[in-house]
């Protein structure tokens, strides 16, 4: 196992007593890249008679908004009603390309027999949550909490996605952390007052996560291991 990369930073948290970890999910824990742009490609096709536009090819321009706010952009239609159908097309055949990164079963073994909370906290909605977890035998109770786009309005980079999950989950954001793979990430769970860790392995890659100063990098999931 490679060791963490730390970011010169004049953050004092790997001083503290670890108490949580709060997770993204897509690019961090899963990889659903592939079933994100399959159903974003099956509802310009299918609900607007047209191809997919070129720029979301790339996952790191489709994860950090939510569905409407993609539609919103690029067609006059409703984006709910678009996003609903987005949704069909995830839920019932394109969640099959989900797959979890390397070591995701076992990094949150190690972490609860820690006796560390561990939660997510996605932009994603619950009802394709609850399919990546169902697809992958995942047991939703191994999370203290998953906040969802279902539970606040906000969302990443805004810090009340964050917020909400520790407060869900009983933990001190002085003790926690969050991890994730954007920049959205590394700044809402600064901004929530957690230690960060950029997933560098996931859709956005080093050089942008290195710009937005998570305190650590981690190239593997179970690095983080290194680190609470």
């Amino acid at each position: 196992m490679t060791s963490p990369i730390t970011v010169s930073t004049s953050s004092t948290r790997t001083h503290l007593p670890t108490r949580g970890v709060l997770f993204d999910l897509d690019g961090t824990l899963i990889d659903s890249r592939y079933a994100i742009i399959e159903s974003y490609r099956a509802t310009f096709e299918n609900e607007l008679g047209r191809p997919l536009p070129a720029e979301l090819e790339d996952p790191s321009a489709i994860m950090a908004p939510r569905p409407p706010e993609i539609f919103a952009r690029f067609a006059d239609e409703d984006p709910l009603e678009l996003e609903r159908a987005y949704g069909r097309h995830y839920t019932s055949d394109a969640f099959r390309r989900v797959t979890p990164y390397p070591g995701l079963r076992e990094t949150l073994s190690a972490l609860t027999e820690r006796g560390i909370t561990v939660g997510i906290v996605t932009n994603k909605r619950m009802s394709r949550v609850s399919t990546d977890f169902d697809h992958l035998g995942i047991d939703p109770a191994t999370f203290a909490t998953v906040v969802t786009a279902d539970d606040t309005a906000e969302r990443k980079p805004h810090p009340a996605p964050v917020l909400l999950g520790l407060e869900r989950a009983g933990l001190d954001p002085a003790h926690s952390w969050y991890v994730g793979d954007g920049p959205q990430d590394v700044l809402a769970g600064a901004a929530a007052g957690t230690g960060t860790m950029g997933a560098a392995y996931g859709y956005y890659g080093t050089a942008t996560l290195v710009d937005h100063r998570p305190d650590h990098l981690l190239t593997t999931l179970p690095e983080l291991l290194h680190l609470v």
